[in-house]
C-alpha cells in the first residue's frame, strides 16, 4: 500500500511538472516563491507592506498589531520546528531531485529530508495568520502561500504529498494557535 502512495505521488508530481512549462521565466517566477530556500524573506516583505498600510490608516501601535505579530512569530516558528526538526527526521524522505529526472533549474535544493515540505508549512501557517487578521486580503495570502507551495514541486524540491500534507498541518497549526488566543 504504501509503495502504491509513493508510485502515485511521484507520478503527479512529474504531472505538475509537465503540465507546467520549464522556461527561463517560469524558471525565475518560482525561484523568486522559492527565494533559494527561505520562503521566510517573502512573508517578511508582505507583513512589512501590510503594518505599512495599517500604520497609514490606523497610525500608532495598536493592540491588534502587536497580537498580530506575536500570532505571527509563534505561528511561524512552531510550524518551523515542527515540520523541520521533528517531522522531516521521522519520515526521512529523499527529496526528488535525487530521484525523479532533473528539471531544467539549475537549483540546489537542501540536503534534508522532503517530508513535509517546510516551506508549505510555513507559508500556509502565515496565510492563515495574515487571513485571520485582515479577511478582506485572504485570498491574496493564500495565493502567495500555493505560489510558494507549487514552486517546491516545480523546482523539483518537494513532491506533491511534501506540500499538500505542509499546506494542511500550516493551517492546522495556525488554526490552533489562533483558537488558544496568546494575547
Amino acid at each position: 500500500m504504501v509503495n502504491l502512495f509513493i508510485a502515485y505521488d511521484r507520478q503527479i508530481t512529474q504531472f505538475l511538472n509537465w503540465i507546467i512549462p520549464h522556461n527561463r521565466w517560469l524558471d525565475g517566477f518560482f525561484s523568486f516563491f522559492s527565494l533559494s530556500g527561505s520562503s521566510f524573506f517573502i512573508w517578511i516583505l508582505v507583513i512589512s507592506i501590510v503594518l505599512i498600510y495599517e500604520e497609514l490608516v490606523h497610525p500608532g501601535i495598536q493592540k491588534r498589531d502587536v497580537r498580530f505579530v506575536v500570532y505571527f512569530l509563534v505561528s511561524f516558528l512552531v510550524t518551523f520546528i515542527i515540520a523541520n526538526y521533528l517531522l522531516k527526521n521521522i519520515f526521512a524522505r529523499s527529496r526528488p531531485d535525487h530521484r525523479l529526472p532533473a528539471s531544467t533549474v539549475k537549483n540546489v535544493c537542501p540536503d534534508d529530508y522532503s517530508f513535509p515540505s517546510s516551506h508549505a508549512t510555513t507559508a500556509f501557517s502565515a496565510s492563515t495568520i495574515l487571513a485571520f487578521f485582515d479577511k478582506k486580503r485572504g485570498r491574496f495570502y493564500y495565493a502567495v502561500a500555493g505560489l510558494i507551495s507549487l514552486s517546491r514541486i516545480y523546482l523539483f524540491c518537494h513532491y506533491f504529498s511534501d506540500v499538500f500534507f505542509g499546506a494542511i498541518l500550516g493551517y492546522l497549526i495556525s488554526r490552533l494557535i489562533i483558537k488558544i488566543r496568546m494575547v
